[in-house]
């Protein structure tokens, strides 16, 4: 369990040393063992499984009948399948690819402190994206976040299509196309309060929302049976909270973010800062849903970077004192974080990494690995043992 703590202590001390801040080498050093660490995993994680499983009984022919899922990743794999490589250095090349795009759209946004949303980002979003890792939905969400351009650009058709192309791996991207038209505009905070406001009472009953989905998706052929089986079967996906600390806790951070607001769209500049900071908004909108249906949390997936970012950059709005202060306090919600998904399952404990077994010249068998973790790890739960 110590391994998942030791990167969010680095980004702390990184954030706090003004010299490790400013010292690319150490930035280098600090992205390759983040890399090596996060995208390597071997057992660790679920979604492998059912994409191991594809990869290796990979047919073409079933491209045209009995495949159900988005035909992107599909395509995707299909060459990588044909030249003879493993699946593992095909998930692992992917992965990085991923942490390339993330990284870089970090480093556009926020130079200066992105360490601190580093630590913020890593247990909230980073272990699910690169430990759990829901493929599809990962490249999906990289996909949106190479294509952010256009939204600042105004270039709609271009976004469109790029949206177009990350829904044929996760149909989830199509929730974001709207969202086009707020991105890029500047939204009083009046706004995002009454809208805050509206969304936390009307949706407060989860019926109200199930009721909403099904009504607006649930009668679209291609999508129907993605409803059902995404929101409305009774399933771990389909279980939530009418509340919980992450609702206190982002409701805390809704209330900063508006207190600072100039300071955030200042700090990054010009329509990269609202743009950010309509991001986080829109993020924080949607954590209702996300409480109530978990399924939501990977529509967040897609802002998870931005309001990352923002989150870092309401730390540097604080005197230089007061700065170390909310830092520390951030480490500790970051650790409660880690350690509450930790134990929420047999996902992360214990940690494997495939070179270590390439290392050790043998690489366990499917069958071998399947249950891995569910039989050594100490936080198996029911919701493993329905896997």
């Amino acid at each position: 369990m110590v391994l998942y703590f030791i990167p969010l202590l680095l980004c702390a001390l990184t954030a706090f040393s003004r010299e490790l801040s400013d010292d690319r080498r150490w930035a280098g050093a600090m992205l390759l063992f983040l890399c090596f660490f996060y995208c390597f995993g071997y057992m660790t994680g679920s979604d492998w499984k059912v994409y191991e499983f594809w990869y290796d009984n990979l047919d073409f022919r079933r491209f045209y009948y009995g495949y159900t899922n988005e035909p992107g990743y599909y395509l995707y794999m299909y060459p990588f399948n044909r030249f003879g490589i493993p699946f593992w250095p095909f998930f692992i090349f992917t992965k990085i690819l991923l942490f390339a795009v993330i990284c870089r759209t970090f480093s556009y946004f926020c130079r200066e402190n992105i360490w601190v949303s580093m630590m913020y980002f890593l247990p909230w979003f980073g272990m699910y994206i690169f430990i759990d890792n829901p493929m599809r939905n990962c490249i999906a969400v990289g996909i949106f976040l190479s294509s952010i351009r256009y939204i600042m650009d105004r270039q709609f058709w271009r976004f469109f299509w790029c949206i177009l192309l990350a829904a044929s791996f996760h149909i989830t991207a199509l929730f974001i196309l709207p969202f086009y038209f707020v991105l890029n505009r500047n939204v009083r905070n009046i706004v995002w309060v009454f809208a805050f406001l509206i969304v936390n009472i009307i949706f407060v009953d989860r019926d109200v929302l199930i009721n909403v989905i099904s009504s607006v998706f649930g009668m679209i052929p291609y999508l129907q049976n993605k409803v059902i089986t995404y929101f409305l079967m009774d399933s771990v996906f389909a279980e939530g909270k009418v509340f919980s600390f992450g609702m206190i806790w982002h409701i805390f951070l809704f209330v900063l973010m508006l207190l600072y607001r100039g300071r955030i769209v200042d700090f990054i500049g010009g329509k990269k800062g609202q743009f950010v900071y309509n991001c986080a908004m829109v993020y924080l909108l949607l954590v209702r849903f996300a409480v109530s249906i978990p399924m939501f949390t990977r529509i967040q997936l897609y802002f998870s970077v931005m309001f990352s970012v923002c989150v870092g950059l309401v730390i540097l709005s604080f005197e230089f004192r007061s700065r170390f202060m909310f830092v520390g306090l951030l480490l500790l919600v970051a650790s409660y974080t880690c350690f509450d998904k930790i134990t929420g399952s047999a996902r992360y404990v214990p940690y494997s990494n495939y070179v270590e077994y390439v290392l050790k010249g043998e690489l366990p068998s499917y069958s071998k690995r399947v249950f891995y973790n569910i039989k050594e790890s100490p936080y198996t739960n029911e919701v493993d043992l329905e896997k």
